[in-house]
């Protein structure tokens, strides 16, 4: 009885610290006029499956809760085009803001879907000292199984110490610097987490969030990814093993 007990709140401890690393989309929704749009439907989806929301009276949404990755979001309203923006970037403990969105008119109802491009941003005007890499970014970067070249290559400030087995944060030595894995602080080097297993890895060089304590340097934040997630990985491996005949990374 102890053990289950014991069990089940390891459980819920571990729910909730990947709840807090959970971000969302936001945005709002207009016709070519400028008006807003009500009642849209807005989607897109989870692990494969359909995760909606309906734009309010002033055409404003909220996508939630997401997981740290790139997502395609999907608008629609009776009148208008069906539109797909792919590529749309969620981040750990943060909302995504799609500036104001315009859907073109159609009357056509055979019209084809309507894809616009989306460019992600690596750094955020309300938030310049944080950069944030996804796993669907990084996935073919030859240093990523090295943690020390991977983070001094792919985020500016950041730079490998001399002997190699730590970083400087904008000349904050090693001995400054704090790492998060899922919310949880891990003392010690640089963590050395497989790349299949990172949903996304973020670096704070200054202005640091008071969350993180009294940390004078860098902190590197990695999120993993959920069983599912893994589960999906794992399933699109051995089919590109199945087709190429060898083994992937």
């Amino acid at each position: 009885m102890r053990t289950s007990y014991f069990l089940l709140t390891a459980l819920l401890l571990t729910t909730a610290v990947k709840a807090q690393n959970l971000g969302e989309i936001r945005g709002r929704l207009l016709d070519d006029r400028g008006v807003p749009i009500p009642y849209a439907s807005v989607s897109t989806l989870v692990s494969g499956h359909p995760l909606s929301a309906t734009t309010d009276d002033d055409g404003r949404f909220v996508l939630k809760p997401l997981s740290p990755g790139l997502y395609g979001v999907t608008f629609f309203s009776m009148g208008m085009k069906k539109t797909l923006i792919p590529g749309v970037e969620v981040t750990t403990d943060r909302a995504t803001y799609m500036k104001d969105l315009r859907l073109e008119a159609s009357t056509n109802v055979m019209d084809t879907l309507n894809v616009v491009a989306y460019r992600r941003k690596l750094i955020y005007e309300d938030d310049p000292s944080r950069m944030t890499l996804l796993t669907e970014e990084f996935a073919k970067d030859p240093t990523r199984k090295d943690p020390i070249q991977f983070l001094s290559k792919n985020f500016a400030g950041v730079t490998a110490a001399p002997n190699g087995d730590g970083l400087y944060f904008r000349g904050s030595r090693t001995e400054n610097m704090a790492s998060f894995i899922d919310g949880v602080k891990v003392s010690g080097a640089v963590p050395r987490v497989p790349p299949s297993a990172i949903s996304s890895v973020s670096v704070y060089t200054g202005g640091l969030p008071a969350r993180y304590g009294d940390v004078t340097g860098g902190v590197i934040v990695m999120e993993t990814k959920t069983y599912q997630e893994m589960y999906q990985h794992y399933q699109a491996q051995q089919a590109r093993e199945a087709m190429d005949g060898k083994p992937v990374d």
